[in-house]
């Protein structure tokens, strides 16, 4: 009855046009009351105690970093340096598009940070190129992907708060996958060139190189100082945050990019992202415990269980899954959705948990990219001014390599375990 109930209500709230969070929240809030046994302070707490951790607090900090980089010139650099570095071969605006989604991935950790940043200096700067608008916007809404996986990673750290995994394991885990995705989509782009109208740009001198590398050192580093200081011991993944947000604030008052005026308002901006993501978590976070605490999470292990006991047919369905969820759902909503459904389903086929967190977010951000509805290419399609149904045919041969990849962290072990073995 609580089920049906749960379902009934978010479906009708959604049908109204209710914002998904408070659709979330208050369907779970209906199922309570439906149930009747239960006081009405469970309410208060869970959306509190989902909210209570050390841990979230690093999502508003690396929110705010986002904003400081992009602000500060950060992002500016990369992408000049990856126009640089590889420019001058044929399709090289559309790899440097990519190059640069990978040094930002390493900063940001947000798709459509990244997406929004990257994507407002290089649309216009390969469609002026003579790139096919539908090729653009595949290729930078694909890269954007990397950036949830590429370490930092505010979604992984909201995965590793819900299930108690290392957060510093899963950063380790993310790089290889995230990396082996880009350079697929590296060579993708390159075979698709003719078919989008890559062009060559002018090769620059060593001296200029050598120039724009040295002015790109500083962006540069600040994963390395991340990653490092979290391995090291020295600071935690929410000190981290903090590290980044003073790195990126000095940085830009050091290139007087940041001003008064404008610092308000990307803390405005950063509030106002940090305020939409946790109020979603807090309504998600609601829903998911009256899925658990109904029991739906047994059913649906036994409901799996009773297809199949093969470990990789498991994995197979739970893709096909998560990728339907993530084409519906905001990546953060799917993910304190379906994690705690999950868990059982982890312990009974003995999966390896940071394998399996990095297999649950690659498989999630997919849907940010697949249509109908495909967030991230929506997005970048507005930046082109193309309409979305438009670009379906140069969005493909990207999803299979997304899916492919997502599949290869599923069934090699050694692709999330190694770099994590090497220091935990």
């Amino acid at each position: 009855m609580i089920i049906a109930v749960l379902f009934i209500s978010f479906a009708l709230l959604l049908v109204l046009g209710v914002p998904l969070a408070f659709a979330m929240g208050l369907s779970a809030i209906a199922a309570i009351v439906s149930e009747g046994g239960q006081s009405l302070l469970i309410i208060p707490q869970r959306i509190t105690a989902s909210l209570d951790s050390f841990a979230l607090l690093a999502v508003p900090l690396f929110i705010l970093a986002g904003e400081l980089m992009n602000s500060g010139g950060i992002t500016e650099r990369i992408v000049r340096f990856s126009r640089s570095a590889i420019g001058h071969f044929k399709g090289g605006l559309a790899q440097a598009n990519i190059l640069s989604n990978m040094f930002m991935a390493a900063l940001s950790g947000s798709s459509l940070a990244d997406l929004s940043a990257i994507g407002s200096m290089m649309i216009p700067a390969m469609t002026k190129q003579g790139y096919s608008k539908p090729y653009s916007v595949a290729i930078t809404s694909c890269a954007a992907l990397m950036a949830p996986i590429i370490p930092p990673s505010i979604i992984a750290v909201i995965y590793g708060s819900i299930t108690g995994i290392s957060i510093g394991s899963l950063f380790l885990a993310g790089a290889l996958p995230g990396i082996m995705a880009g350079l697929g989509i590296m060579v993708i782009a390159r075979l698709m060139a003719d078919k989008g109208g890559a062009t060559a740009m002018p090769r620059e001198s060593w001296g200029q190189f050598a120039r724009v590398g040295g002015g790109a050192l500083p962006a540069m580093a600040v994963p390395f100082i991340i990653v490092g200081g979290i391995l090291s011991g020295v600071f935690t993944p929410t000190e981290a945050g903090a590290v980044a947000v003073a790195y990126a604030l000095i940085f830009g008052l050091a290139t007087r990019r940041h001003r008064p005026g404008g610092l308000y308002a990307l803390l405005l901006n950063a509030g106002v992202t940090t305020a939409s993501a946790l109020i979603t978590l807090a309504g998600a976070s609601l829903f998911s415990y009256v899925l658990v605490s109904s029991g739906f999470a047994q059913s649906v292990l036994a409901a799996l269980v009773s297809l199949t006991e093969t470990p990789s047919v498991a994995i197979l369905l739970i893709f096909l899954l998560l990728v339907v969820l993530g084409m519906f759902v905001e990546t953060v909503s799917a993910l304190i959705l379906v994690v705690p459904i999950l868990i059982p389903v982890v312990g009974y086929y003995d999966f390896n948990g940071v394998q399996f967190g990095i297999f649950t977010l690659m498989s999630l951000v997919l849907g940010g990219l697949t249509p109908p509805v495909g967030i991230l290419a929506m997005v970048a399609c507005r930046i082109a001014d193309v309409d979305y149904s438009k670009t379906f045919g140069m969005l493909m041969p990207f999803i299979l390599w997304w899916a492919v990849a997502t599949l290869l962290v599923a069934y090699v072990p050694f692709l999330t375990t190694w770099l994590p073995s090497l220091v935990f």
